[in-house]
């Protein structure tokens, strides 16, 4: 460890000053004090704070998903890290409540002194999407433009390099491909799942057949709505049709990965 600095102080290392120095109320250049425009201006400078440590976040996860093998304690790294995010987004929803303590009246005084600006134009709001892996194809466009239009060539740079790269589910996917123990020692999970699940499924079934105290038509439709259960739960055994949702963007873990994260789940 090294020495000591005596000449850091509190201040000095988390640059207090620069910090506070930051807020600046258009309302104020206006002429036109906006006391509700400070809490605005620090409410969304905190949310960018903390975007920003989610964002360090995942680019460590995904530099570890990079590796071709990944040993059991690096998962403890990514799963404690994760868990981080998520305590994070939590601060983050929180957050709204402190916002809300200002009226859609106070927020009138100065919002048309914002135009155009949005948080729409958040590129670290954007890269957390990219990287979490939302596909650009799965964007919904917003008054009929992509999201792209609001910003500037060197922010568009930004995110369209971010969509080139792999995504945290990217690395999920990739990681649950390679899961051993599917096929372990003459023990195949996914053949002993489907005959578990087959036999859960015509238990069921067997069940509401013979139960007298249900009247007939009530059996048919009981077992017109369990054939369609039947059929779409039996569907996740076929290769071909799951490949054909991926496909048609209706699933997105690879087959492999889907029978893996069952496997997890079960576990």
């Amino acid at each position: 460890m090294s020495k000591k600095n005596k000449e850091n102080n509190y201040q000095d290392y988390l640059r207090i000053n620069d910090l506070l120095n930051l807020q600046n109320p258009i309302s104020e250049k206006n002429g036109m004090i906006a006391h509700e425009e400070m809490l605005f201006i620090i409410t969304h400078q905190v949310y960018e704070l903390w975007f920003k440590q989610i964002l360090y976040e995942i680019d460590s996860i995904l530099a570890i998903f990079q590796n071709d093998y990944i040993v059991e304690k690096e998962m403890g790294v990514i799963n404690s890290r994760v868990l981080r995010i998520i305590e994070i987004q939590k601060i983050l929803l929180d957050q709204i409540t402190v916002l809300e303590t200002m009226t859609p009246l106070d927020f009138l005084e100065f919002r048309d002194l914002l135009v155009p600006a949005s948080g729409f134009q958040s590129v670290q709001f954007r890269l957390l999407e990219i990287k979490m892996g939302l596909k650009s194809s799965d964007r919904i466009f917003f008054e009929k433009q992509s999201y792209k239009n609001s910003m500037d060539s060197s922010q568009k740079k930004i995110l369209s390099k971010a969509e080139k790269n792999p995504s945290l589910f990217d690395g999920v996917n990739n990681w649950l491909n390679r899961m051993p123990f599917l096929d372990f020692e003459g023990f195949k999970f996914w053949d002993s799942y489907q005959k578990a699940v087959r036999q859960s499924l015509q238990n069921q079934k067997n069940i509401f057949l013979k139960d007298s105290t249900i009247s007939l038509q009530e059996k048919k439709q009981l077992e017109k709505v369990h054939n369609i259960s039947y059929k779409n739960f039996i569907a996740i055994f076929d290769n071909k049709k799951h490949n054909v949702l991926v496909k048609n963007g209706k699933r997105r873990l690879s087959y492999k990965a889907m029978q893996a994260s069952l496997l997890i789940f079960l576990y």
